[in-house]
């Protein structure tokens, strides 16, 4: 079933001329550290699309800029692949089924029909790390709380894509203090990092670019599944303003308390 699958995806990659387009955006940002240019000055691709993560991310891409894109493209969807696995593994160990002799099957059931699922999807269409940062942040979540470094993970995904560092909130929240301090000094070593390396870049996202929420697309399009992009939608307004803002306090306050009760 996974063969099929992975079939039909390379057809499908072949026919439509996939471009994978923020793996080039990520392979810009590499090439940009290297060379020493403008990581937020640069635009890529046809469709004009700048760099929007931090700088420490920027880093981490620097390999993919000396990667021809063809087999670039082949590394990503069969890194992407092995990580939809992976997640599937961690989700079924945290939900302890189905029995440890029927998981590799239910594994390679979950990549094959997952592939296909529109998160996911989308994921495999721009070459993104979606996955990599959820496997991070599973990994930690399912380690037991007396593993040593347990937190580091959620930082690491944090520094990369800032959103996840929402889960160190979840662990402070649900008693896990030490592990909650440790996803903290974590994140904030990939700042450092980013820092020692492209100074002017690291003050530049965190005082500016981070907030500039157009440069991941417009808030309207129906592929921003966000609450704010749904209200902008409903309303039909390209900005939600302050109705927005109060929405996710007070659905981030639940999710929070719902989560932090069921973990205690």
């Amino acid at each position: 079933m996974l063969a099929l699958s992975v079939a039909a995806w390379t057809v499908l990659v072949a026919v439509a001329r996939v471009p994978m387009a923020d793996m080039l955006v990520y392979r810009a940002e590499g090439a940009a550290v290297l060379n020493g240019d403008d990581l937020y000055a640069l635009r890529v691709t046809e469709w004009n699309l700048p760099a929007t993560y931090p700088p420490f991310a920027a880093m981490l891409f620097t390999p993919t800029a000396v990667v021809p894109v063809p087999v670039l493209k082949v590394l990503v969807t069969a890194g992407n692949l092995v990580l939809l696995g992976v997640l599937a593994h961690l989700s079924f160990r945290c939900a302890d089924w189905p029995s440890p002799p029927r998981r590799p099957a239910a594994v390679l059931l979950v990549a094959a029909f997952g592939l296909w699922l529109e998160p996911v999807f989308q994921t495999f269409w721009f070459g993104q790390v979606n996955l990599l940062v959820a496997a991070l942040v599973l990994w930690d979540l399912s380690r037991p709380d007396t593993a040593r470094g347990k937190g580091i993970a959620i930082g690491v995904a944090a520094g990369v894509k800032l959103t996840p560092g929402i889960f160190a909130v979840y662990l402070l929240l649900s008693g896990r203090v030490r592990a909650a301090a440790v996803a903290a000094v974590a994140f904030v070593a990939t700042v450092l990092a980013g820092a020692a390396f492209l100074p002017g870049e690291t003050v530049e996202f965190f005082t500016l670019r981070m907030f500039e929420t157009e440069r991941v697309g417009e808030l309207w399009i129906v592929d921003n599944q966000s609450l704010q992009g749904l209200m902008a939608r409903v309303l039909r307004t390209r900005e939600p303003g302050a109705l927005w803002a109060a929405a996710a306090v007070a659905v981030a306050a639940f999710g929070l308390a719902v989560a932090a009760r069921t973990a205690t």
